[in-house]
């Protein structure tokens, strides 16, 4: 490695014109004042370290072609009786060869992790010796980054590239970063690290420094000047992302829940003097946009304050003009959780419930149309053709021009979903329609509800990386992975509608011969194929509970299961003899756990409560 001195992060237009960059996100103030495309921020720990190593690989055979070799040379534990275990390349790489010229044998010297020892990974921080086949004497020598090194600078390269909280490196800059915020940088960086390279004793590193955090949070939170700073809610938000790197089970569900609780009365704490920072309004409209999906989740009433301060957001906002698709976005997303709330407490009449869903999908309708036509390049994407790829559904991939867009159109297609699905079930209530304008009605809603899921699969390449030139790619493939979990399960409960029970069973069992039989199955199957990607290949474990939830445990919420039991479901469920079904009666018990009505099924369709409508 050949360390190039400190280069400038700014923007290309800035760097050109020799100006300083203000590195504020989506765009820097200069270009926000000349009107131009921001070309966004290049990241500094890529730029000033260069990989030699094919360079002096080359080097040293041309060296070693004019000379007769004396001894071949492996690396070594200076005190062979004090390993605890030992890896080797040869090992552990079937592709390696023990017997070539070219291939380098590293022992790994095991020690326990603290932040002023050195830490062991596959190729990181060991203390090696230089000893020679053939008895010679050994050269020592020491390679020791520290735990915390390592995890911060893993946390740095996957969760502030491309802009995103590129305030973090001013932090980072300062002569004492918050303790608190410290501990969290390095709980998600060495919970991403460990995902993804299964660093030995990184889980249990990150797990120490996560509960350490935490206390200190706790603290800070107690503090009325302290629960006010940035610091503070950026640590809630990352640990909130912790819980979604390692955790793959309905209790991370319930731990997001929390720390999305405690960053909403944070956000309220902190009142609408935070708009008056860049880092404050760029912190509240990622918060925000949390809370709105806790909100919908589970039916709740979204905080008022989040209505109340728009148009303070907005004055404050010089970047206005290019967040204003998202925040308008927001303002229909927090009208759908208001009638859903109302309508789950039945503090509001079905036709009025009815009136203004439908109005809400109109407004949706129209925001897509703004937003592709008179929002700028940012925000407009086209529809590219390309060759069969295991990564693209359909051969058909979204091409977008940079960040957020991709995310939130995805996310518009998720709340676009669950409109049609509180139409539909609003619909079935009212006694109001004939049976052929109910069917008209419902062939409608899963016309619109297919449509979103095939855009969400088209949008789904350009977040994961795999987006074919010329097409936009997140450089953060974690953070825009994350951002895809949810929009990818809503689409995937669209796959189950249209197989229904039985064909998704037949699918659990023996995939290869439903996808081939069925275009619902084949997409069901790339939906769990992108989350399980997530987790293992990306690194955050959520996205396997999520994947599991599509696979058989329906119970998440009432959304999930399909608004008619039709007769050959009726048959598989047992209700042919009087039974009850495992699934009805863990949804029932989770209802009446949260203080609704139970589900009851008669009639062919799925109802709430005594079962009038």
């Amino acid at each position: 490695m050949v360390y190039r001195g400190k280069p400038s992060a700014g923007c290309e237009a800035c760097r050109k014109a020799k100006k300083r960059c203000t590195l504020e996100v989506p765009a820097c103030s200069r270009c926000v004042k000349l009107r131009k495309d921001c070309s966004g921020y290049r990241d500094t720990t890529e730029l000033q370290i260069q990989d030699e190593s094919e360079a002096v690989k080359r080097k040293a055979l041309r060296q070693k072609a004019r000379q007769t070799p004396t001894a071949t040379y492996f690396l070594a534990p200076p005190a062979p009786e004090a390993l605890s275990s030992i890896l080797t390349p040869a090992s552990t790489n079937s592709d390696s060869s023990s017997g070539s010229d070219e291939t380098t044998e590293i022992i790994l010297h095991s020690r326990s992790w603290s932040d002023d020892m050195s830490f062991e990974t596959n190729g990181y921080d060991q203390n090696l010796a230089l000893v020679s086949r053939s008895g010679g004497v050994s050269l020592g020598f020491s390679m020791r980054p520290l735990a915390a090194e390592i995890a911060t600078t893993h946390f740095f390269n996957q969760f502030t590239a491309s802009g995103h909280w590129n305030f973090l490196r001013i932090f980072r800059q300062k002569d004492r970063m918050d303790p608190c915020l410290d501990l969290a940088i390095r709980a998600c960086g060495m919970a991403a690290l460990d995902n993804v390279e299964y660093v030995s004793i990184g889980r249990d590193y990150a797990r120490t420094m996560y509960v350490e955090a935490l206390a200190l949070l706790n603290a800070a939170l107690r503090d009325p000047e302290r629960s006010k700073t940035d610091e503070s809610l950026l640590a809630v938000a990352m640990l909130g992302y912790y819980e979604n790197l390692v955790c793959d089970s309905r209790e991370s569900i319930q731990s997001w829940k929390a720390h999305i609780a405690g960053a909403t009365q944070l956000l309220k704490i902190r009142g609408p003097a935070q708009f008056r920072s860049l880092i404050g309004r760029t912190l509240f409209r990622e918060t925000r946009v949390q809370i709105m999906i806790h909100c919908i989740w589970d039916d709740l009433q979204p905080p008022d304050f989040l209505w109340d301060w728009q148009d303070e957001l907005q004055t404050q906002s010089v970047e206005w003009h290019i967040a204003r698709p998202a925040d308008e976005l927001i303002e229909i997303c927090y009208e759908f959780a208001k009638v859903r709330a109302r309508v789950e407490r039945r503090t509001i009449r079905d036709e009025d419930a009815l009136a203004t869903v439908n109005e809400i999908d109109r407004r949706m309708v129209r925001w897509s149309i703004k937003t592709m036509t008179n929002s700028g390049d940012l925000w407009h994407y086209t529809t590219m053709e390309v060759p069969d790829d295991p990564n693209i559904w359909n051969g058909m991939v979204h091409v977008y021009h940079g960040n957020p867009a991709p995310s939130c159109w995805n996310t518009f297609r998720s709340i676009r979903i669950l409109v049609s699905r509180s139409q539909e079930w609003l619909c079935r209530r009212l006694p109001i329609f004939t049976d052929v304008e109910r069917t008209e009605q419902t062939a409608y809603f899963r016309k619109v509800r297919r449509q979103m899921t095939d855009d969400i699969c088209a949008g789904t390449p350009a977040a994961l990386g795999h987006a074919p030139s010329p097409a936009y790619n997140n450089p953060a493939v974690l953070l825009s992975a994350y951002g895809s979990i949810w929009p990818l399960f809503f689409a995937g409960t669209c796959a189950l509608e249209r197989l229904g029970t039985t064909k998704w069973d037949a699918f659990r069992e023996t995939p290869s011969q439903t996808t081939k039989a069925s275009a619902a199955g084949a997409q069901a199957a790339w939906l769990l194929g992108r989350l399980e990607h997530i987790s293992s290949v990306v690194g955050l474990k959520w996205a396997a509970g999520i994947a599991s939830a599509l696979k058989g445990d329906f119970t998440l919420h009432t959304d999930l299961m399909p608004d008619e039991i039709d007769e050959s479901w009726g048959l598989e469920i047992g209700h042919h003899d009087g039974a009850t079904p495992a699934w009805l009666k863990r949804m029932q018990e989770a209802r009446r756990a949260r203080g609704q009505l139970p589900l009851l099924v008669g009639g062919g369709k799925t109802v709430i409560g005594d079962g009038q409508s």
